[in-house]
């Protein structure tokens, strides 16, 4: 019973023992109007008890909110694998349109591709791209990709595969070489990567310069365009530091291009690309000459 209807009856059994002193019609008459005035006191406290007692009743067990608990968390990672998707949606468009953008500014002939295949064992040597011979690809094409305004240097097209896949060879690694000089000054070298560095993104060593070489920290290194293979003016990265030899001197430069990153290339078109598709036997593919 509860402490409300405890102090009802006490009540109630004080009044009687009080009424008892009253005669018989008497105390009729005041325990119908006691029972008129407690009843629904008594039923209110009764309905009050079932509520609580059935609130208990109601309570979920632990199994119950283990379950709605995962269904939750799954309804939460849904959500969040949706938003990342949206947001993969959105950085491959503005991506897009960029390259449109860019194709449609650049002086050169350009093939945008994809970056479809790259190895970890070989990360900063080569990748596979998603254009071949049915896009006029060949030995030795460039490819570069934006840098700001400027184009930076990935590397060349050593092996087309088929019509729709080429192998790249960075310019990260050594056996791609390329004429170059700092920019602002007459300085001029071959640029090469560097072959063996798999963890981190190796610098470049642009070789060949002379012993006491203007090479400040920062200064911009480029394409020469001497031997013919690359177009000028190709952005291949900064001058870290100049470390000068007995005859010749050579500087540590730090690549334009963020090769971990390349998901979307230009391969750039020429005229000896041009008529090696059309039917001409290509040359071996070779490294840019010394100038």
């Amino acid at each position: 019973m509860s402490r409300i209807n405890i102090i009802v009856l006490i009540a109630f059994v004080g009044l009687l023992v009080w009424v008892f002193l009253f005669g018989q019609d008497t105390v009729s008459s005041i325990q119908r109007g006691a029972q008129s005035f407690f009843g629904p006191v008594i039923s209110g406290a009764n309905k009050v008890e079932e509520t609580v007692s059935g609130i208990g009743n109601e309570t979920l067990t632990s199994v119950e909110l283990r379950s709605e608990l995962d269904q939750a968390e799954r309804d939460r990672d849904r959500l969040k694998l949706e938003v990342l998707k949206l947001d993969e949606l959105v950085e491959e468009n503005n991506a897009l349109r960029q390259a449109l953008n860019y194709v449609e500014r650049s002086p050169l002939k350009l093939v945008p591709a994809r970056v479809i295949s790259r190895k970890p064992s070989n990360w900063y040597n080569t990748l596979v791209i998603d254009q071949g011979h049915a896009s006029a690809i060949a030995p030795d094409s460039p490819v570069i990709v934006p840098v700001g305004e400027q184009a930076g240097l990935v590397g060349k097209v050593s092996q087309v595969i088929g019509n729709d896949s080429s192998v790249v060879i960075l310019l990260s690694d050594e056996v791609c070489q390329v004429s170059a000089r700092i920019e602002g000054t007459t300085e001029q070298g071959i640029l090469t990567g560097q072959r063996g560095a798999l963890s981190i993104m190796p610098d470049l060593r642009l070789k060949y310069l002379s012993k006491n070489a203007v090479a400040p920290a920062g200064r911009l290194v480029i394409t020469s365009g001497a031997g013919g293979l690359f177009p000028e003016n190709l952005l291949l990265g900064r001058v870290k530091q100049f470390e000068p030899g007995p005859l010749t001197g050579e500087a540590v430069v730090e690549a334009a291009v963020n090769f971990d990153v390349l998901k979307n290339v230009f391969v750039i078109l020429t005229e000896s690309t041009g008529k090696a598709a059309g039917g001409e036997a290509p040359e071996a593919s070779r490294i840019d000459s010394k100038p």
